[in-house]
């Protein structure tokens, strides 16, 4: 059974301000616990509900719950079995160094679930790392957390000034930048070199101005010519994985 002040703890875990003031995060359920126990991130500490039943072995510290406390302490509308407190690996700070391949930037995305389907995006396509403006969406959100299906335990997400990142790699044409902009050229006729950055605007405002000097070439997705559509834009995940994809195609 769990104490009040293991709930109220677990609860305070929900909200950005304290996770950073642990350095710890939760996971729920059995599919995303069982992918954070066989990554390298560092679990803390187990939560489940007498049904739960590991399909790994682990000698973790395990507190068993009734299914009223963990619906107490989930961030979940349906709570599940289990809950990892998982701490935070370090992610702020200057990119020093990136692999060859391609590099997502994403400018000021604000909202979890197009974040946490972007890491997936990313992990399906090969893309070691994400690099996030620092006013893009907390990583460590558990809406991030559960769009992500477990690809955030894969993939290394950095926050940290883009324009600083692009300085360091793109200046004087060592990698060329691409951006998604309404006024960009056809993805379709794009050349992607074997390194490059895209850079996926905010959802609403686009990509910031002052990052406008180091782009160099706008992209945008064409809507098919003999389909009428009103949609004024695509969704910043969708074009994501559109922009994957044809990445991959062409290299």
């Amino acid at each position: 059974m769990a104490s009040k002040s293991t709930i109220s703890f677990l609860r305070s875990l929900q909200q950005k301000k304290f996770r950073n003031e642990e350095g710890l995060f939760i996971v729920e359920g059995p599919k995303m616990v069982s992918e954070v126990l066989k990554s390298d991130f560092k679990v803390k500490q187990l939560y489940a509900t007498s049904n739960w039943t590991p399909d790994q072995h682990t000698s973790l510290p395990l507190e068993i719950v009734s299914e009223a406390e963990m619906e107490r302490v989930s961030g979940l509308q349906t709570p599940n079995k289990v809950l990892a407190v998982v701490e935070m690996p370090m992610i702020e700070g200057p990119v020093n160094t990136l692999s060859k391949g391609l590099h997502l930037l994403l400018d000021q995305i604000q909202d979890p679930g197009n974040l946490g389907t972007i890491i997936r995006i990313a992990d399906w396509f090969g893309i070691s790392s994400v690099i996030c403006s620092p006013d893009t969406a907390d990583v460590f959100n558990p809406k991030v957390i559960q769009a992500s299906m477990g690809s955030v335990f894969n993939v290394k997400v950095h926050y940290t000034s883009l324009a600083d990142v692009l300085i360091k790699n793109a200046a004087g044409n060592k990698w060329p930048v691409y951006a998604t902009l309404l006024s960009g050229e056809n993805i379709y006729n794009a050349d992607f070199a074997e390194s490059s950055f895209v850079i996926l605007g905010n959802e609403s405002r686009g990509v910031n101005p002052v990052l406008n000097s180091f782009i160099t070439q706008g992209i945008h997705i064409p809507r098919p010519s003999n389909k009428p559509s009103k949609a004024e834009s695509l969704n910043v995940a969708v074009a994501a994985g559109i922009v994957c994809s044809e990445y991959c195609r062409k290299n």
